[in-house]
């Protein structure tokens, strides 16, 4: 896929600060990298502004989506054309990683999920879910 045709399926827009940019501010990035088995497929590419490509830098997937909560909820928006076993990969491991507060519960409902939107959903749920519990404990 051309970056210019990836930028215009993704409206310009960076799918971790969820900011639209001018085409020559912006990055192709890939979901599962290839380093570690991914393809240049169009549902393994995001577009993704250079700041944030730049944050992300060697981390993965997960873990920077684990450690900037707001690129999390951003990417699950916004991500429409990732397949959805990455989608549910990513979501998975970040079940592992104890970022929701019922990992089993969300692992289960992202099974049946087939969109990054349905995704969104749930896990934004489950971060309210998870702020009321913290308030609730204070």
């Amino acid at each position: 896929m051309k970056r210019s045709a990836l930028f215009a399926r993704d409206g310009g827009r960076c799918v971790y600060c969820g900011l639209e940019y001018e085409y020559e501010e912006l990055s192709v990035d890939h979901v599962q990298p290839r380093m570690r088995g991914g393809d240049g497929s169009p549902g393994n590419l995001v577009t993704a502004c250079r700041g944030c490509n730049a944050r992300k830098a060697g981390r993965s997937l997960p873990q920077f989506l684990a450690e900037e909560p707001e690129a999390r909820r951003n990417f699950f928006r916004l991500a429409r054309y990732v397949w959805p076993r990455h989608l549910k990969a990513v979501a998975e491991e970040l079940a592992r990683r104890g970022e929701v507060s019922t990992p089993t519960e969300l692992v289960e409902g992202i099974r049946g999920l087939r969109g990054s939107e349905a995704i969104a959903n749930l896990l934004e749920k489950q971060d309210r879910s998870t702020e009321r519990s913290k308030s609730d404990g204070e």
